[in-house]
């Protein structure tokens, strides 16, 4: 239930945000937050857990999957598979940002922040990595699938 209030808080405020500043100020900010937002816990978690960097897939997606648990909530309707030793692959079947923003009239301009999050956690990992596609305007919104590949370098 915390996770499910502190995500509505957020919705709240973005739309609030947006009504007064516009998207073209409140976009930039919710992406800064994100970012950051996602630094702060994963270090946290990482200092809680006692881990270090991930040095391997096997590492990193132990870690990632610890961090799933403890900050994702369990309506997020998504999968993630790992096909290769350096990869990850997202696939998000239902997006509460997606259906928030459209709601609230603001999806044409909105810019994802939940992988701007998850690249804070891989921030804090001290990770080296690419992420596609372009996630400038929701991939939803643009009639495509959300799966989002990251592909890291862990040598």
């Amino acid at each position: 239930m915390l996770l499910k209030n502190w995500m509505t808080h957020d919705a709240l405020w973005y739309a609030e945000a947006a009504k007064t500043v516009g998207m073209a100020t409140a976009s930039p900010m919710n992406l800064k937050v994100c970012r950051t937002l996602g630094r702060i816990e994963c270090r946290r978690l990482m200092q809680a857990a006692g881990a270090a960097s991930p040095g391997n897939m096997d590492e990193y997606r132990e870690l990632f999957e610890f961090g799933k648990q403890v900050f994702v909530p369990d309506f997020m309707k998504f999968q993630i598979e790992y096909p290769a030793d350096d990869m990850q692959i997202f696939h998000v079947f239902d997006c509460f940002a997606h259906r928030g923003m459209e709601k609230a009239g603001l999806i044409a301009d909105y810019e994802c922040g939940i992988f701007e999050r998850i690249e804070g956690w891989l921030d804090a990992m001290g990770l080296t990595y690419n992420r596609s596609p372009d996630l400038s305007r929701c991939l939803k919104f643009k009639g495509e699938e959300c799966r989002v590949t990251l592909k890291f370098d862990f040598y």
